[in-house]
């Protein structure tokens, strides 16, 4: 009987311990996540054509990383805000964002499509992907990536 005991004790104790050690669940990525994200594409596409770079930069992490086609990688908001000040200031317009694709896990989220905007007098096409991270409660992009369909001037 004390044996029984004994091993009954020991498989709860291993039980208990391994539920320990499993961590902390990370919050499922749901259908909040998604709108939220195809917000903060949305406020971009508002903001780029409103001229408003306080509020573009407000929607990227202060760490982010941005990679426009043709030019060399930016990290970080001084050089992200030089960067759209010269885009906004040099004649970009009519910045259209067609959202193909959400999807994340956890604390990290992409979301692909493809945009139009103006450059200049010159019209460009292209696609994107975006990288998202959960910053307490709030999505912001961390990665940017973009290449035009057309060839560089």
């Amino acid at each position: 009987m004390q044996r029984v005991l004994t091993t009954a004790l020991v498989a709860l104790a291993v039980c208990v311990g391994a539920g320990a050690c499993g961590g902390k669940t990370e919050a499922e990525f749901g259908t909040a996540d998604q709108q939220a994200i195809r917000q903060v594409t949305t406020t971009l596409e508002t903001a780029f054509n409103a001229k408003d770079i306080e509020k573009i930069l407000s929607l990227y992490t202060d760490n982010s990383t941005f990679m426009p086609p043709n030019k060399p990688l930016l990290r970080g908001r001084g050089p992200l805000k030089s960067f759209y000040d010269g885009l906004l200031n040099g004649g970009s317009k009519d910045l259209k964002i067609t959202q193909a694709d959400t999807a994340g896990h956890g604390p990290l989220a992409y979301q692909s499509g493809s945009y139009t905007m103006m450059n200049g007098t010159v019209p460009d096409r292209g696609k994107y992907l975006f990288v998202f991270r959960n910053m307490g409660g709030n999505w912001k992009i961390e990665y940017t990536s973009w290449s035009s369909d057309l060839p560089p001037q």
